[in-house]
């Protein structure tokens, strides 16, 4: 059970509880309780006297007593629909619709797991030096749902995000997609946040009564990093957001896909395959030569250092184009 102070914060950027209370007791109607279930919370009808409609109401009166009667008829109906089975017979639903976890409902629950870890000491994640291999910037939950659905990334597969921050998409793929989802990130103040973003994400699925796919957070150079070496042997899908990695960061990279399995796709922010590259005698032996790479757009609201569109890439480990080569010469 959570416990909130309820008080509102001047500064927009702060933590809000009430809002989060709100949004939480949406996202349990909207994704957990059929139509029938849902309407003692979110009726409009002023003689149903909805959870939410009461939580407004005392919210624009300034009434913090009509706020508590809101929230305790929200637990006592939760205790309810709980000790019936309600719940767990719709959260069981979601894990066997082979559709995943939906978007609002990840995202609800990555941004509590943030909210409370991350956000806390982002402040400290700004001093890593501009224009460097270790600059932090994050690929926004709407952006990586769309790369896992675009990839067709099932539960049964293997994700892993290479300088993977404080494990945003990391988490974001174990929870929505239920894959397991590997990360690893150098710059220690994103491992210490992203172990404890890990800790109070494992609570927050356990508190929602979800199982996301197994997390592993690695620590070090991910060029030198041998459970990480071994994992991209099994990897389906792998993401770089290399935005900020330098040209020879990235050579260094695209060595490491020589272990790649066919029909692998990478995922990239830079591509990896020159512009108009076509396979020679004098390059047949560069590792670009076993990658298909398709171009992409991304709009605004994607990523966290701008609201500007981009361009990413999609790199897939197809070694017909070699063979092909090599048969005709």
């Amino acid at each position: 059970m959570d416990r909130y102070m309820l008080v509102q914060h001047r500064d927009n950027d702060e933590f809000k509880p009430i809002g989060d209370i709100t949004a939480t007791i949406e996202m349990v109607a909207e994704q957990l309780l059929s139509p029938k279930h849902r309407i003692p919370i979110v009726s409009e009808d002023v003689e149903a006297d909805g959870v939410i409609l009461k939580i407004r109401r005392a919210m624009r009166r300034g009434d913090p007593k009509l706020l508590e009667e809101a929230i305790e008829k929200y637990n006592k109906l939760i205790r309810t629909y709980r000790k019936s089975g309600v719940l767990q017979k719709n959260i069981e639903k979601l894990g066997k619709s082979g559709m995943g976890i939906p978007l609002a409902f990840s995202e609800h629950v990555l941004a509590q797991s943030y909210a409370r870890s991350v956000a806390l000491e982002v402040d400290a994640l700004r001093k890593y030096e501009a224009f460097s291999n270790n600059v932090y910037g994050e690929l926004l939950p709407k952006f990586t749902s769309k790369l896992f659905k675009e990839a067709k990334l099932r539960p049964d597969q293997v994700f892993v995000d290479l300088g993977s921050g404080t494990g945003n998409v990391v988490l974001h793929a174990a929870i929505e997609v239920g894959c397991e989802s590997w990360g690893c990130e150098m710059m220690e103040k994103a491992c210490e946040l992203a172990d404890a973003q890990a800790r109070e994400f494992e609570a927050r699925c356990i508190l929602w009564g979800l199982k996301p796919g197994k997390v592993t957070l690695e620590k070090g150079d991910f060029l030198e990093n041998e459970a990480i070496a071994n994992v991209l042997r099994r990897a389906d899908v792998l993401l770089v957001n290399n935005y900020a990695f330098d040209s020879s960061l990235n050579a260094r990279l695209i060595d490491m896909f020589l272990d790649l399995k066919e029909g692998t796709q990478i995922i990239s922010l830079k591509s990896f395959v020159p512009p108009n590259h076509v396979i020679t005698p004098r390059n047949v032996d560069s590792p670009v030569n076993l990658l298909r790479v398709e171009e992409k757009e991304y709009f605004s609201g994607c990523v966290s250092w701008t609201n500007a569109p981009g361009r990413y890439y999609v790199a897939t480990v197809d070694r017909s184009m070699l063979r092909a080569f090599l048969d005709e010469h």
